[in-house]
């Protein structure tokens, strides 16, 4: 009987020392949300509100192994979802994002690029060419650049780029603006 106390007042004990560590790490430290406007490489009016047609929400993950080896700036993978409420393809996207802050300002800047997975690859016609392989995956590269506001939020503007490099047919890409706001944790 007095082991097995022993044995729980020890393991207690190395779970009250190992939760200040944990505590430490903090594997999502930044969500961001906000909507879009898609296809600005057509022309148009970037301001008028019936073009905007995109909900964006974008996780930021802390990898501290990343950040190792990155002198200015930190490298976090994201994982991210735009989905639009006028008919056109929504998105799944992951990648890797490198923000850099500036020393005295609170401005930062961010370039991302990663994968992307349109939903015509599960929802367009039989014979669509969006169900292939190459047309449904893509890459995808943006840039942000973004103030920091008081509570750890902040505004965030985003350009983003979606090529299929001719995987369909002809080559076609979508050029997409954002605003988003973003909370760290």
């Amino acid at each position: 009987m007095r082991s097995i106390i022993y044995r729980l007042a020890l393991l207690a004990g190395l779970l009250l020392l190992a939760a200040p560590a944990q505590a430490q790490f903090n594997l999502l430290p930044e969500v961001r949300a906000g909507i879009g406007v898609r296809g600005i490489d057509g022309g148009g009016n970037l301001l008028d509100p019936v073009r905007i047609g995109d909900a964006n929400v974008e996780l930021l993950l802390a990898m501290p192994d990343l950040n190792a080896w990155s002198v200015i700036g930190e490298v976090r993978p994201h994982l991210g979802a735009t989905m639009n409420f006028r008919g056109q393809d929504s998105y799944g996207y992951a990648g890797l994002s490198w923000t850099f802050q500036a020393p005295v300002l609170p401005v930062f800047v961010e370039a991302s690029a990663g994968g992307v997975v349109r939903s015509g690859l599960f929802n367009a016609p039989q014979n669509d060419p969006s169900r292939n392989f190459g047309c449904g995956v893509g890459l995808r590269v943006a840039g942000s650049v973004g103030v920091i506001l008081p509570l750890g939020t902040s505004v965030i503007g985003t350009v983003e780029h979606l090529p299929d490099f001719g995987a369909c047919g002809a080559p076609r890409a979508n050029t997409n603006v954002g605003v988003r706001l973003g909370w760290r944790f």
